[in-house]
């Protein structure tokens, strides 16, 4: 029995579902690659996403607290210079001796003077506690500048305090000034004021460096934002390009079959013409 020789249009739709099918598979190829690419800015992208969260996060921490030290500052600054000066009003003017109890009023201007500067005091240890807290202090930097910014934040000269610690700022003392016991000796009254306008003028210095760090956070923040839209952008069109060769691969395979299916019919319309 001879064998059936193949003709030129045999040849031909072998060779089309040939390409077909070769082209199909390197399209499958580029699947794949495309998805590890996928995978690959995946991560990237998370990694990125998280870097934004913490500067975002470092950006809105550092806004709160110069809002907080404007506000705290003058909050101090008020209470101190108001109460200062109506100390010296009450003791240059006879009239509101004769209208007023003196020594009472005496006695709650300087417990409100002694009080504002312990909480002037306290506030920065607390602001300088909380910041330990926050990730900001905790991120290293390139910057050495930023660097010991940050580090020397709400830092306070407490030589005043330590002098006096065991005689006007023990537990006792304290409490019997807020209970209104006793009256605040007239000598510490004017280092009072002083000493709470500079603590007060070392809490205000810290809102331009607030104002400067979180200035910073945000053009990180802002850099940070253009290159995760580029790593988008960069998925996106992965994506597109990996569903355009699945499409096309797809559409490969679809005529290497009818290439085939054309060979075939060429096959028996040979066989029966013979």
């Amino acid at each position: 029995m001879r064998r059936g020789k193949l003709t030129p249009q045999s040849i031909f739709f072998i060779v089309l579902a040939g390409f077909f099918t070769l082209s199909s598979y390197f399209l499958d190829q580029r699947v794949i690659i495309k998805e590890d690419e996928i995978r690959d800015v995946s991560f990237l992208l998370e990694k990125k996403y998280q870097k934004l969260e913490e500067e975002s996060s470092n950006a809105e921490n550092l806004t709160y607290l110069a809002n907080r030290v404007a506000l705290e500052t003058h909050q101090n600054n008020s209470i101190s210079t108001i109460n200062y000066k109506f100390h010296l009003f009450i003791k240059n003017n006879k009239e509101v001796v004769k209208n007023f109890n003196k020594e009472k009023l005496i006695r709650v201007i300087r417990a409100n003077l002694f009080i504002g500067y312990l909480n002037t005091r306290s506030n920065i240890l607390d602001l300088k506690s909380t910041i330990y807290d926050m990730a900001f202090s905790k991120t290293d930097y390139d910057n050495l500048d930023i660097r010991n910014k940050v580090n020397n934040l709400f830092t306070l000269d407490d030589t005043f305090f330590k002098m006096n610690d065991k005689v006007y700022f023990t537990n006792n003392y304290i409490k019997s000034v807020y209970a209104g016991d006793i009256t605040v000796d007239e000598g510490l009254l004017r280092e009072l004021y002083v000493e709470a306008v500079k603590l007060n003028k070392e809490l205000y210095s810290n809102y331009k460096i607030l104002d400067e760090l979180s200035d910073y956070f945000f053009e990180k923040e802002e850099k940070l934002q253009d290159e995760y839209d580029i790593l988008v952008v960069k998925q996106s069109k992965i994506k597109i390009q990996k569903n355009y060769f699945i499409l096309l691969s797809i559409l490969f395979q679809i005529l290497a079959l009818l290439s085939f299916l054309l060979l075939f019919r060429n096959f028996i319309i040979r066989t029966f013409n013979k």
